[in-house]
């Protein structure tokens, strides 16, 4: 009996199993990432450049999303190689999964709409990698002037990005995060990201990855386990009560992290960007905002150390009023081809304005 229920339904499973491999392939494509390297010279996370170095990733239970990537020779998301030799001005743009713009084809990025705008004498090389916090780009920024020596250093800023540089917050393998023991802030040792052979191995499989990523049952689970905890207020994607709560670290972390940044690039121009409250834009509560203190607090803190600052609160309402649309897709919150553009025309504008780009 066993034997013949056997003989029926392991038959029927590997048919149904290669039925929606083909499926997640061909009709709705599952999303496709690259693989993560740690370059333990420079110890900093980006992309293997000997692993699949292009792909499309797909956002929706329908791939409604759709968005081609490239990895370059030097591991990172983007149309051009990066070469240490420099023949133009270069500008380096440094920052999470909003720089690394998936999210886009490849060529609508921040980047890529700010290489539009300049001149051809003008190099545009973006560094962004997915869950990198403040305290991860200050790493980067290391990595990005012994290896490519930029004329101005663009630093893009999201709401998260503060309270996950601590250490006691969140700790990830390749990347800094800050120690903080109620006295003093100090920079913690940095864990080597080292690949998972099953999961790269279960990665193959469409099936899996449609289910994990586009149908993002893993952060359905954890979002279903936050709900359940206590009535918690999100907003820009941050627990905006725990956030709160941090603000005196938040603040020490911040400073420790831009003095350091001043000191480290003493002779860089340095812009920083931060994201507009958009949910606050969107339904015109900005004043009452309960995450736009981030945006003060960045606006202070770069001010003080002589950075220059853009909140794109100004340039996104200006679009979102004028043209009446979000800048963001329906699907997924980061950015899309719009809010790129409009964030590359706000930098494009602050280095015409301070005159950085002669």
């Amino acid at each position: 009996m066993l034997r013949n229920i056997l003989l029926v339904t392991i038959p029927f499973f590997l048919v149904l199993f290669c039925v929606l491999e083909l499926t997640f392939i061909y009709v709705i494509p599952a999303s496709e990432f690259p693989s993560y390297y740690y370059d333990p010279d420079d110890r900093v996370l980006k992309y293997s450049t000997t692993a699949r170095r292009d792909g499309l990733f797909t956002i929706g239970g329908l791939a409604q999303q759709r968005a081609k990537w490239r990895i370059n020779n030097a591991g990172w998301n983007s149309t051009v190689d990066f070469v240490k030799e420099k023949r133009n001005i270069r500008i380096a743009i440094i920052g999470d999964s909003y720089v690394e713009a998936f999210q886009v084809d490849v060529g609508d990025s921040i980047a890529g709409q700010l290489r539009r705008l300049l001149s051809p004498g003008i190099d545009v090389y973006a560094f962004g990698i997915s869950g990198a916090p403040l305290s991860q780009y200050l790493q980067m920024a290391r990595y990005v002037r012994d290896r490519f020596d930029p004329d101005i250093l663009v630093i893009n800023v999201v709401h998260n990005d503060f309270d996950e540089s601590l250490c006691l917050t969140k700790r990830q393998a390749g990347m800094l995060c800050l120690e903080d023991d109620g006295t003093s802030i100090r920079e913690s040792s940095i864990f080597p990201y080292e690949p998972n052979p099953l999961l790269r191995l279960l990665r193959r499989s469409s099936s899996i990855r449609f289910a994990m990523a586009n149908l993002r049952l893993g952060a359905r689970w954890e979002g279903l386990k936050s709900g359940l905890s206590a009535h918690r207020i999100y907003n820009a994607n941050i627990d905006v009560q725990k956030t709160q709560a941090l603000h005196d670290r938040i603040e020490q972390a911040t400073e420790y992290i831009l003095g350091t940044l001043k000191r480290e690039h003493e002779k860089t121009p340095v812009l920083l960007l931060i994201d507009a409250p958009r949910k606050d834009l969107y339904a015109h509560t900005l004043n009452e905002s309960n995450v736009r203190w981030l945006n003060e607090l960045l606006m202070h803190q770069a001010a003080r150390f002589g950075f220059l600052f853009v909140d794109l609160t100004h340039e996104f309402g200006k679009v979102f009023h004028t043209e009446h649309v979000h800048l963001e897709s329906e699907y997924d919150w980061h950015w899309n081809e719009a809010g790129h553009k409009a964030a590359a025309q706000a930098v494009f504008q602050a280095l015409q304005a301070n005159h950085l780009m002669h």
